[in-house]
């Protein structure tokens, strides 16, 4: 491998090398003794204080103590460029993309006992416009931080079960959104040989919103709402460029398109947006009719949307079977139809942390302890992980003598 004083060359192509620099990359920004301090951080002070060692890759950290307390802070190395934001390549040449230093512990953004008493941290933006230092573009959807502080702030006291409720919540903002506003536009537009239209926005309307393995109504509005994502990108971008265009975040743009109707992003090929609707869903009817069946009744998004949890092992011949856990039908969803607090299959883990008595703390995670197939741990979580169920999670030495069943040790080679 090709290091560069940019750090490593990872990709080749037209002539020309890119290389990548890295705050993780860098062995003087990596301090491995920094979850050691944290840990055993007594109150907001020394757990700040632990922070400013914090280093790469950059977290959203959440805190709470037994005195009834909370907090946040974003903790990491973050540069402070010459020029730019870092978002395309800088030319190597020269020192126009060079760090210059890196963002104070101290700026970076913390919260501490907010007045509302709720901390929600989903990826999501975390600082406004007014913010002196560049953190990123790729924030993640909203909708997903927005449903979390709705449904903490519907009771002023919140047992285990509620946040189980919460964790397990996949109530779609974005789907909801838009299937509200394709009635909207379509129904006017029905004719009587719009039947099969006609008994989608039924269902449209009466839907509840969540994106359950079950549920009709949310495999056709995603597949629908994907359509008209394409379209309006198509239009916008041209189809070279639609190949590459990522941006975690085009779904509030979308949502504001869809109901502001603008004319400068309706496709020329569509006179109305009521027509490119009725497009999309012409379109979602022939794409789950090919994948799913004719039956429209039985389309479900279990059937669309599979959790999977892929093994590196997984496709090698003669041992990867054994390495493989067989998709099944997933609740929730990371984007497909705007994210849900439930994402499926990416959610590695569950804690409910109890600081009245932490050794009521619940923690599940998505298989087992174990990588190994052969072990009664390789996958025994997975139950309690589909329905939502978290188990104990002993903290004090007592509790986790008294809960253990198995001591693994750990011995250095001799």
């Amino acid at each position: 491998m090709t290091v560069t004083r940019h750090g490593p060359i990872i990709f080749e192509g037209d002539g020309k090398r890119y290389a990548l620099r890295w705050t993780a990359l860098d062995p003087t920004k990596n301090n491995a003794d920094v979850s050691f301090t944290i840990n055993r951080a007594r109150n907001w002070k020394e757990f700040n204080t632990a922070l400013e060692s914090f280093t790469a890759p950059t977290q959203n950290i959440v805190y709470a103590d037994v005195d009834g307390h909370i907090g946040y802070h974003a903790a990491g190395v973050v540069p402070i460029r010459k020029s730019g934001d870092g978002s395309v390549p800088y030319e190597g040449a020269t020192d126009a993309g060079e760090w210059t230093s890196y963002i104070p512990v101290s700026k970076l953004p913390t919260l501490f006992d907010p007045p509302s008493g709720i901390i929600v941290t989903a990826n999501q933006r975390i600082v406004g416009t007014d913010y002196p230092y560049f953190l990123t573009h790729s924030w993640a959807q909203p909708y997903r931080a927005r449903r979390i502080f709705d449904l903490l702030s519907e009771k002023p006291k919140l047992s285990t079960d509620d946040f189980r409720r919460i964790i397990g919540d996949v109530y779609t903002i974005a789907g909801v959104t838009f299937t509200r506003e394709a009635v909207k536009l379509l129904r006017p537009k029905l004719t009587p040989a719009d039947e099969k239209l006609k008994a989608t926005l039924d269902a449209f309307e009466q839907w509840d919103g969540r994106v359950n393995a079950e549920s009709p109504v949310a495999a056709i509005a995603a597949q629908m709402r994907l359509a008209f994502r394409s379209k309006i990108l198509a239009a916008a971008l041209g189809p070279e460029l639609i190949r590459s265009f990522q941006w975690s975040n085009f779904d509030t743009t979308l949502d504001r398109v869809l109901i502001e109707q603008p004319a400068s992003w309706l496709p020329k090929e569509f006179s109305s947006y009521a027509d490119l609707l009725k497009a999309c869903y012409d379109e979602a009817v022939g794409t789950l009719t090919k994948s799913l069946g004719a039956d429209q009744t039985k389309w479900t998004w279990g059937d669309m949307a599979k959790a999977r949890f892929p093994h590196p092992l997984g496709p090698a011949p003669f041992i990867g079977a054994q390495f493989t856990i067989q998709p099944f039908p997933q609740n929730g969803t990371g984007g497909f139809i705007g994210s849900t607090v439930n994402v499926g299959a990416s959610v590695s883990m569950r804690l409910i942390a109890d600081p009245s008595d932490w050794d009521k703390t619940q923690q599940g995670i998505a298989l087992g302890e174990s990588g190994l197939p052969k072990s009664p741990h390789w996958n025994d979580q997975l139950a309690d992980w589909r329905a939502v169920t978290p188990r104990e999670f002993p903290f004090t030495s007592a509790a986790v003598l008294k809960a253990a069943k198995e001591t693994l040790v750990l011995e250095r080679a001799k």
